[in-house]
């Protein structure tokens, strides 16, 4: 298939068979598959923003002096909304390419490779968005019992930003899912890429780079422009440019992240 028919597939109705596929087995499921993922950001938010609070005097953000607890709730957005699409392609992705051989009994139908990533992205990046929903509800909370001051009602946009950013994050991790030889070897784009990524790009504490090589990249980072476009949000009630940068960062990342998804899992589930 050609690039482009594989950039369209996620249009097809093959795509949203396989998103569908797994939200029935998430949904069986949801006690064990919904609360204890989403708790790991409110507890980071208990130790971080409330734990280290009482340590750390206001921070400057856009004129608006705000404590450190309002300064970290909105990058709990953006870490849930990476984290939850990126782990859920690496581990569950894999448990179902290779231990469960759930993708080839799709393969077997009507349902063409393409079409199989394209429902895991879109699976990843719906995770997201409900672990968002958790969060920023836990956030509002939190809100009402003064310990953040942040705009209550942009809260309910953010789930549908990570959902957009969360395509490109889980995009991002099918390309492990197609190469490393064992589950054991999760471990490198875990600890190497996922959790360093998690905490350099504006989610607990503010990243100002000197150099020009390092701002840009930065500017291209989907973590940072989230965790920007949702702290805009919540504590300007503007997320100003970041939001352009999420949108541009995240096609920069989606287009060739699924492309060389689709032709890594070909190779891997097909031997192509």
């Amino acid at each position: 298939m050609s690039a482009l028919a594989n950039l369209t597939a996620v249009s097809n109705w093959r795509s949203w068979a396989v998103f569908r596929r797994n939200a029935l087995v998430y949904l069986r499921n949801w006690r064990t598959a919904v609360i204890p993922p989403a708790m790991e950001p409110v507890i980071f938010f208990v130790a971080f923003g409330i734990g280290f609070g009482g340590f750390i005097e206001d921070l400057d953000y856009g004129g608006t002096m705000i404590n450190y607890a309002t300064y970290v709730a909105p990058g709990l957005i953006a870490y849930t909304g990476f984290g939850t699409p990126y782990y859920e392609a690496l581990y569950s992705a894999y448990v179902r390419m290779f231990y469960q051989k759930t993708w080839d009994g799709i393969l077997a139908t009507q349902v063409e490779l393409p079409s199989v990533v394209w429902g895991e992205i879109l699976w990843g990046a719906m995770r997201g968005m409900v672990n968002i929903s958790i969060v920023s509800l836990v956030i509002a909370v939190f809100d009402w019992l003064g310990v953040v001051d942040v705009k209550v009602g942009f809260l309910v946009f953010l789930p549908l930003l990570g959902f957009i950013a969360g395509c490109a994050f889980a995009s991002f991790a099918l390309i492990f899912t197609a190469i490393v030889p064992a589950i054991d070897h999760m471990n490198y784009p875990v600890f190497l890429i996922g959790w360093p990524l998690s905490l350099v790009s504006n989610t607990f504490f503010p990243i100002e780079p000197r150099s020009p090589v390092l701002w840009a990249l930065m500017q291209v980072n989907p973590v940072y422009q989230l965790a920007e476009c949702a702290r805009g949000l919540l504590v300007l009630g503007n997320p100003g440019s970041h939001l352009l940068g999420l949108l541009g960062s995240t096609v920069l990342f989606l287009v060739p992240c699924t492309l060389l998804s689709v032709r890594l899992t070909r190779r891997r589930v097909l031997g192509d």
